[in-house]
């Protein structure tokens, strides 16, 4: 899908949520659950053009792949997270929402501890 394809999907989608928002509030959920999914998918697309360019700069400049791979588990769990916070927030569930927010948060943290540890390891050598 190109931007807009994707803008005027939206807006279709926002004012068919409208319209349905007085009268039925459940098929209005399902329905923005549905579109987000369906964005979300769509733009899969484009993470393997970006994934292809980011590693081809990354060999170009010997960088290890290691790397590009905590980069891009922690951009997909950041995505993951607010795709699901958001939806809890329009749902009225905000705590919930937080929540999912502050585990995505730890989670990052989780999997960038290597990338610590190289750092780490690089200062060690500079200072001996």
């Amino acid at each position: 899908m190109n931007i807009l394809s994707i803008c005027g999907f939206c807006i279709a989608s926002v004012i068919a949520c409208k319209t349905l928002e007085n009268d039925s509030r459940q098929l209005k959920t399902v329905l923005t659950l549905v579109v987000s999914a369906i964005f979300l998918l769509s733009s899969v697309g484009f993470v393997s053009q970006i994934v292809s360019a980011v590693s081809s700069l990354f060999d170009a400049a010997k960088i290890d792949s290691m790397y590009i791979k905590v980069i891009f588990k922690c951009l997909g769990v950041t995505y993951i997270t607010q795709f699901a916070a958001d939806y809890c927030k329009d749902c009225g569930e905000s705590a919930i929402g937080s929540q999912v927010l502050l585990a995505g948060k730890i989670s990052v943290l989780v999997i960038s501890l290597p990338l610590f540890k190289a750092f780490v390891e690089i200062v060690k050598s500079l200072i001996i």
